[in-house]
C-alpha cells in the first residue's frame, strides 16, 4: 500500500505540470520558468528529458539503463517522456532551445547538466557519476 505522502507528491507534480501548461499557454513564460520545471527535486538526483518527434523505442532503452542499477535508481529521479506532436511539449521544447531530435536532456537541481542525441553519452555521464 502507497504512503499519503506519496499520494501528495504525486498530487504535487500533477498540480506543477497543469501549471506550467496553463503558463506556456501564455507567452510570459521565460525560459529559466521551464529550466525550474525541469530540474530535480534533489541536490543529489539528475532527471531525464526525452523529446522525441518520431517513436524509436529510446524511452526504454533509458528506462533498461536506468534500472540496471541500484546505484543509478538512486541517482536518477525519473525519465520523462516528451511526444513534440503534443503543442506543450512542443513549446518546451521550443523555449530550451531543443531543435534536433531525438534529444536527451539531463537536468540536476540547478541546471541543464547534458544536452545529446546519444544514448552512449548518458551512459559514460552517469558511469562517471556512479563511480
Amino acid at each position: 500500500m502507497r504512503s499519503k505522502r506519496y499520494f501528495v507528491n504525486v498530487f504535487g507534480k500533477i498540480f506543477a505540470m497543469l501549471l506550467l501548461v496553463m503558463a506556456l499557454g501564455c507567452s510570459g513564460t521565460s525560459k529559466q520558468d521551464v529550466l525550474d520545471f525541469l530540474s530535480s527535486d534533489s541536490k543529489d538526483q539528475y532527471k531525464i528529458h526525452l523529446f522525441y518527434e518520431t517513436y524509436s523505442g529510446l524511452d526504454m532503452q533509458l528506462l533498461e539503463f536506468m534500472n540496471s542499477s541500484d546505484v543509478l535508481l538512486k541517482v536518477i529521479q525519473g525519465i520523462q517522456v516528451y511526444d513534440l506532436e503534443t503543442p506543450t511539449n512542443r513549446d518546451i521544447a521550443d523555449k530550451i532551445g531543443l531543435n534536433r531530435f531525438p534529444a536527451i536532456m539531463v537536468t540536476n537541481d540547478k541546471e541543464v547538466v547534458l544536452k545529446t542525441q546519444e544514448l552512449e553519452d548518458i551512459r559514460s555521464f552517469f558511469n562517471d557519476i556512479v563511480q
